[in-house]
């Protein structure tokens, strides 16, 4: 029983009821939790962007000039469902950010799609906010929009749902992320995500300042960045950079730190310094 009472406690009975009805819900055994719980992972290693997106002749969304864009077409792309609504003062405020995120997410990898799905009170509201954006939407009104929201379990906006090329649900806290990253989030894996967190956490022990003699000018300040060329190395770089704002100069962290970690070289054997790919006497 204290199994029985523990999930219900984390689920709750009204959920249960209003996503399984009363008649798959009860009786609330560990037995019946557990059939619940395989049939909850069989819909999710099956799911597809249409099971997602179709809801009878409902087989398309909309793009900026309200041409129907069928969900065929956006097959084997990464989707980001945006759950959101003018009248709520966060989703306002993340807006900009998530425009942002998309333009670059775009100019890397056009397999990118965002499709708005609005809790706006009224038409004219709807195409007031959706003025505002770049993406795909559904129809104000349409039927889908509390469809996936129950799927999703949306109890607040914003909120971004990302969908992977298979049509499999990555993660349903990609606003989080994007939020945290920006556009260094994306692809909103497990592995990538975990990456930038180790990041995150190897940043805190960088200098906020440095004098570099590629950039004699001016200190370089530690600055999180989109996206950058480093005038090091020439490679693009993402998230942090060592930058001087006067002159518009980055330096990729590799590039401006002179630690063995950053910039590949390592103390060897006593009376040689190793580069990247030789080792040399002192």
């Amino acid at each position: 029983m204290t199994y029985v009472y523990g999930a219900l406690l984390r689920v709750g009975k009204s959920r249960l009821i209003t996503e399984y009805n009363d008649i798959w819900a009860y009786p609330f055994t560990p037995k019946k939790l557990d059939e619940l719980a395989a049939i909850e992972k069989a819909k999710l290693e099956s799911q597809t962007l249409e099971s997602v997106l179709v809801n009878g002749e409902n087989d398309f969304v909309m793009d900026k000039s309200g041409s129907k864009v069928r969900v065929s077409d956006l097959v084997g792309k990464n989707i980001l469902l945006y759950f959101s609504a003018q009248w709520c003062p966060p989703c306002r405020a993340f807006l900009p950010k998530l425009i942002e995120a998309y333009h670059t997410i775009k100019a890397k990898d056009n397999a990118f799609e965002v499709i708005f799905i609005s809790s706006d009170s009224d038409q004219s509201t709807f195409d007031e906010f959706y003025s505002e954006m770049p993406w795909l939407a559904l129809p104000f009104g349409d039927e889908r929009k509390q469809i996936l929201g129950r799927k999703f379990k949306i109890e607040g906006i914003p909120a971004a749902v990302a969908i992977g090329p298979s049509g499999r649900t990555i993660t349903k806290e990609a606003r989080m992320h994007l939020t945290a990253y920006g556009a260094d989030a994306f692809p909103f894996t497990e592995e990538h995500l975990k990456q930038l967190e180790e990041l995150e956490e190897k940043a805190k022990g960088w200098p906020e300042k440095v004098k570099h003699e590629l950039h004699t000018e001016h200190e370089l300040i530690r600055t999180k960045r989109v996206a950058y060329i480093c005038h090091g190395c020439r490679e693009t770089g993402h998230r942090w950079s060592f930058y001087c704002k006067q002159c518009d100069f980055d330096l990729h962290p590799k590039c401006a730190l002179k630690e063995d970690e950053d910039t590949g070289s390592e103390k060897g054997k006593e009376g040689w310094i190793c580069d990247t790919d030789v080792c040399r006497r002192a």
